[in-house]
Formats: C-alpha cells, sequence, structure tokens
C-alpha cells in the first residue's frame, strides 16, 4: 500500500498564528523567528503519527511531501521509514501539494490542513496564495484540499485523510463522506482555537491514519465534472491583469479571471501558474 502524505502548516496541532508559519517577515520582532523553528517540530510531531498509523494500517511504502515553504519539515526527525520529497522554493513544477505523486501510488493522506479564504471560523484560513481570495470550481467555492483531492483523483488515488481543525474536517466530510479526519484544535476564528494536548491530538491523528489505510480499498477517487470552469477572485486589479496573460484566462469581473477546459491536469496546471505570476504582483493588503 503506497501513500503519499501531504503536511501543510496552519492545521498543525498547537498552532495558531501566521507568525508560527512564516519563515520571516522584516517587521516582527526577532523571537518570531525562535518561535516558526519550534513550530517546525510541531509540524514533524504531527507528520509522525499520521505515518505511525499509516504503517499499523497496512502502508508498506511512505512518502512524504511538504508544501509550505518547501523546507520546513526537520529531515533528520522524520520517521525513518518514510521518504521524504524536498524541494527549493525557486522549484517551478506543476504540482506543489502532491509533489511525488503518480498513478502507483494508492491512496493520499493531508496532515495539517486549513480552510478556504474567507472562512467564517476556520483557523488560518487562506486559499493557495496572497493575491488569491476566492477560487471557484464550477460555481462552487473550492478550498486547497479539495482542489488537490481532485487532482489525486484524475491519476486514480482516492484520499483518505484530512487532520487539522474542526472546520477544515467538517468542511471536507460534506463533499467527501468517505474521508477519515482528525481534528486536533477547534477554531474559534481565525487567529485563536482551542488546543488539544500534543498527546491527544497524536493519538487522533495516528488512530485516524490508520483507519483511513485500511479502508482504501473501498475508497474512490473525486473528480470535478467536466467541463471544468475555475474562477480566482483576486485582491488586487494588478494581479487580474496580470493572469490574462496566461493562454485561455479571460478576465470576467473587475477581480476576477476565467479559465475552462474538459482536463482537469491542464485546469491545474493552469491554477499553478496563476499562483506563481500572482505571487509576482505587489500585494497592498497585508496577512
Amino acid at each position: 500500500m503506497k501513500t503519499l502524505i501531504s503536511v501543510d502548516m496552519e492545521g498543525i496541532s498547537g498552532i495558531v498564528s501566521r507568525q508560527e508559519t512564516l519563515p520571516r517577515s522584516p517587521s516582527w520582532p526577532d523571537g518570531v523567528k525562535e518561535r516558526y523553528r519550534q513550530c517546525r517540530h510541531w509540524m514533524v510531531w504531527d507528520t509522525n503519527a499520521a505515518i505511525e498509523g499509516a504503517l499499523s494500517g497496512g502502508a508498506t511504502e511512505v512518502v512524504v511531501t511538504d508544501p509550505h515553504h518547501q523546507l520546513n519539515l526537520p529531515w533528520d526527525e522524520l520517521h525513518p521509514k518514510a521518504e521524504l520529497v524536498r524541494r527549493d522554493l525557486i522549484a517551478c513544477t506543476p504540482d506543489n501539494i502532491l509533489q511525488g505523486l503518480d498513478e502507483n501510488f494508492d491512496t493520499v493522506l493531508f496532515v495539517g490542513q486549513h480552510t478556504r479564504y474567507g472562512h467564517s471560523r476556520g483557523l488560518l484560513s487562506h486559499t493557495l496564495t496572497r493575491p488569491f481570495s476566492h477560487v471557484r470550481v464550477n460555481g462552487e467555492l473550492a478550498d486547497e484540499v479539495k482542489l488537490a483531492t481532485a487532482r489525486s483523483g484524475e491519476l486514480g488515488v482516492p484520499v483518505a485523510l484530512v487532520t487539522g481543525d474542526d472546520a477544515i474536517c467538517h468542511e471536507t466530510q460534506q463533499w467527501l463522506p468517505q474521508v477519515e479526519t482528525a481534528v486536533v484544535k477547534y477554531a474559534i476564528d481565525t487567529y485563536s482555537a482551542v488546543c488539544l494536548s500534543k498527546d491527544e491530538a497524536h493519538q487522533r491523528i495516528r488512530q485516524a491514519a490508520k483507519r483511513a489505510v485500511e479502508k482504501t480499498p473501498q475508497l474512490r477517487p473525486f473528480t470535478f465534472r467536466k467541463p471544468v470552469r475555475l474562477e480566482v477572485d483576486l485582491l488586487n486589479p494588478t494581479a487580474a491583469v496580470r493572469l490574462t496573460l496566461l493562454p485561455g484566462v479571460k478576465r470576467t469581473a473587475d477581480l476576477t479571471v476565467a479559465y475552462e477546459s474538459h482536463d482537469y491536469d491542464l485546469v491545474w496546471r493552469i491554477l499553478r501558474a496563476m499562483v506563481l505570476m500572482a505571487m509576482t504582483t505587489r500585494d497592498p493588503i497585508p496577512w
């Protein structure tokens, strides 16, 4: 049972602040760097709990990928039976959240996930990159988990687990009822939550990952209906203009661009290009 574990940081046990998830900012005090370094350890602890659960559930090969600024997970602290995909921030590849995934995998587990931008309660909510606000697929709001789950589904690989706050776990279960979840904190608002103890959070992750791998043979991959219409709302008009340089991308409103295709792999690649291009605009709205 070949398993990919994709690890984001906002949904990791104990984390409630962007100062804990971003490596640096000129406006932050010196102590923030130490806080971020500590949270990298929290990140690998959640990851190792998921690896342990996956192995006990029947996983024979585990590959971990780190899409959150690419170099967060301490390689020397990762579970010895797992491999780690590492890449520099400048590496330009079609996949980010699912780096390393192909048709040879049996299942995907998402650890440390968060809700979409604008969620009324979700902790550290955002969608892909700062210039983005909402992303819609076929007219419905989509978060990073849903977008990546559909990408995995196109490769024939089902998603079996999501861990994070109660908001992302609940939202994922609404459109993917087969998924196992591990709630490690209960969101109060964007920057506060009731956090479980380390031991309790890791136990929940371990147990949910075990159940997820065990039930994988009965799961069906999730995909979007075709054609896939992608719409992205942006936080500034400069980003909207810039994204129309991509072939097939049209501006449909002041701060909205759209793209449509029967090929979700192409939609996924265009979305990835949108992210990279939007990041080159100067965003007047801070985190």
